[in-house]
């Protein structure tokens, strides 16, 4: 029992040998029938059908197909495949309607560069023997006085189409095929070979003699010649050099490894010969003339002028010299006849072209000493100059490049040697203009003016002591005197003994307004604190020539600060002091208290001042107490306590 339609099949790992197996009951066909006539009763097979139905696989083109794979085909799968290729553009065409249109010269096929290229193929102008034998049944012989009423032995169309066009074109025309097809092609490409080939050949006889004629050329070599002999030794002196020698120009370089002898040979003409660099430009064709090789150029001026002789040859006593031999519908004899004269007129235009540059090129070649019969030379001479013209232009950029670097160097040089005379100048004019910010080449003479200007700390000290000093000086008196009583009236003092504590008197209060004692120290210390502002804003402002130097200054700087803070404290009790005094030293009081004694001691008098014990009060006319013995101090001035107390030290006599 078998299915009604097609299903899936299932592919089995078969058992060899059944019988002696677990499947040797399944052996026996009657009793396998049986199984599938149950399983039917059951609806199991339906069901199979059902599912597993396979599907039906439609074959387009199969007729077509049949026919084409009955077809006969004699030519080699490689020329199918270039048949297919190559003629594709008449694909949908039949074999009898593109064999009409090579047959009749169409246009359309004739202006197809790779039909043309295909037809003309080796294995389609010889025929290989074993096909020819093949195709012998299906031929027939145009060469034949009844050719057109001869049948052929066997239908071509048992042949495949390519066979066909096959063999009513190539293997029935083979006895004129070549030259037909190769006429055929010179009619449609002469005239862009003979254009093509004649500029060439144009080039190269203007550019040789645009090298002999160029004046300016043959300056610049003798200037490498004399240069050169200059460099060499005596036994390598030369009278002339090949063009070769100028590949070797850039190779030797200076003792820095920066210039060429072609840089320096580009420099000397463009700086001191000027007149030589239109040498350039008179060679400029060398350059594309280099890209031409002359020997194959004269090989393919040959072949040109030959082909149109050979054509021509074939046209008067050769293959092409029978129609009768052509294919009755063959237009070959017409379409080549046409184009003909004007091929014969390029090709006795281009053999004189050829002459007259091979015989330029030769000579040229013998005037710069090559050798013409050298193939190596031959083709290499035009690009000899032609590298060494890009060489020149590459070596005229290197050197303006660097010559633009050096004056814009010197220039740079130039502007700053202005700008520091300049700086120079303006820190010289600086107290003329002294709004003008500084420039950096004076910051160091204005600091030095900062300085000087500053008041000097040791002076500064100096005076110090010896105000405090001077002032204790007058008011001590000697041991075992009584204070005098001083009478004041407003601000007028007796002339008996007493002016000069009343000008005391009137100086501490003067003092102590601020516009005497104090008034050189306060002018003095805002002078050096105008100077430190004056000197860290400059130094945060530019920087410092040194670590070492900045240092330095900050320590100044606090030092000057430490010791303003100190000197004031000091006026301001030298001020407080000269008020003690004052009330000491008065008329109603004759003599002096305790409070007084104490403000004595506190601002430094000894602490051994005299009270006489007699209690008599001086008289307004007596004498003046004698004056005190004073022993100067050492001063100490990195210990400020220390100074003080040795300036308060004074032994009485």
């Amino acid at each position: 029992m078998r299915p009604k339609k097609k299903l899936k099949a299932f592919h089995w790992d078969k058992v060899d040998t059944p019988q002696v197996t677990v499947w040797a009951e399944n052996v026996n066909a009657e009793s396998r029938e049986e199984k599938y006539r149950e399983l039917q009763r059951k609806g199991v097979l339906d069901e199979v059908e059902k599912l597993f139905i396979a599907k039906e696989i439609k074959i387009i083109g199969g007729a077509a197909s049949k026919g084409k794979n009955d077809k006969k085909q004699i030519i080699s799968s490689d020329m199918m495949r270039n048949f297919h290729v190559s003629m594709a553009k008449f694909k949908n065409d039949s074999a009898d309607e593109v064999v009409r249109k090579i047959i009749h010269c169409d246009k359309e096929v004739l202006d197809n560069n790779v039909v043309m290229d295909f037809l003309q193929r080796e294995d389609l102008c010889t025929i290989p023997e074993n096909i020819a034998k093949l195709m012998a049944p299906y031929s027939k012989d145009w060469t034949g006085p009844d050719a057109l009423t001869s049948k052929r032995e066997q239908d071509p169309s048992e042949l495949t189409r390519e066979d066909q066009i096959y063999l009513q074109t190539a293997y029935e025309l083979h006895h004129y095929w070549k030259a037909r097809m190769r006429a055929l092609a010179l009619t449609r490409s002469y005239e862009q070979e003979y254009d093509d080939i004649s500029n060439k050949l144009k080039d190269v006889v203007n550019v040789s003699e645009a090298i002999r004629d160029s004046t300016s050329l043959m300056s610049v070599l003798a200037l490498i010649l004399d240069i050169g002999n200059y460099m060499n030794d005596s036994n390598k002196q030369a009278s002339g050099f090949k063009l070769s020698s100028l590949a070797r120009l850039g190779m030797v370089k200076d003792d820095k490894n920066e210039t060429t002898f072609a840089d320096l040979i580009e420099r000397i003409v463009r700086n001191q010969y000027s007149q030589w660099e239109g040498f350039v430009e008179d060679i400029a064709g060398v350059i594309p003339a280099a890209k031409l090789n002359v020997d194959q150029l004269r090989q393919d001026a040959k072949k040109y002028i030959d082909n149109i002789k050979n054509v021509q040859s074939s046209l008067d006593a050769g293959n092409l010299s029978d129609p009768k031999k052509f294919h009755p519908q063959d237009r070959v004899a017409q379409v080549v006849q046409r184009s003909m004269k004007d091929a014969r007129r390029k090709a006795e235009q281009l053999q004189l072209f050829l002459d007259e540059a091979s015989r330029t090129y030769d000579d040229i070649m013998t005037y710069f000493g090559e050798d013409n019969q050298d193939e190596n030379a031959r083709r290499d001479f035009f690009s000899k100059l032609g590298g060494f013209v890009t060489e020149w232009k590459k070596s005229r950029e290197k050197n303006m490049v660097m010559e633009e670097n050096k004056r814009r160097l010197e220039a740079s040089l130039a502007r700053k040697r202005a700008q520091a005379s300049a700086n120079v100048s303006g820190a010289a004019s600086g107290a003329e203009t002294p709004g003008s910010p500084p420039a950096n080449g004076a910051m160091e003479t204005l600091l030095e003016k900062l300085r000087a200007a500053a008041p000097q700390v040791k002076d500064q000290r100096d005076r110090r002591r010896r105000a405090r000093l001077k002032e204790r000086h007058d008011q001590r008196v000697a041991s075992g005197q009584q204070l005098p009583e001083l009478q004041v009236k407003d601000g007028v003092e007796e002339s008996r003994g007493l002016g000069g504590l009343g000008e005391k008197a009137n100086e501490d209060n003067l003092s102590t307004d601020g516009t005497s004692g104090r008034g050189d120290v306060s002018e003095s210390e805002d002078v050096a604190d105008r100077a430190l502002r004056a000197l860290q804003e400059m130094r945060s402002s530019a920087p410092s020539t040194g670590d070492e130097l900045d240092v330095r200054r900050r320590r100044e700087g606090a030092d000057e600060e430490r010791k303003a803070r100190r000197m004031r404290r000091r006026t301001a009790h030298q001020s407080t002091s000269s008020v003690a005094k004052e009330s000491i030293i008065s008329p109603t009081e004759p003599k002096t208290d305790e409070k007084g004694g104490q403000d004595g001691a506190d601002d430094g008098s000894s602490p051994t001042e005299d009270k006489r014990s007699s209690g008599g009060t001086l008289s307004p006319v007596a004498t003046q107490p004698p004056p005190a013995i004073i022993v100067s101090p050492t001063p100490d001035d990195d210990d400020d306590e220390a100074e003080k107390k040795r300036e308060e030290g004074l032994i009485q006599e």
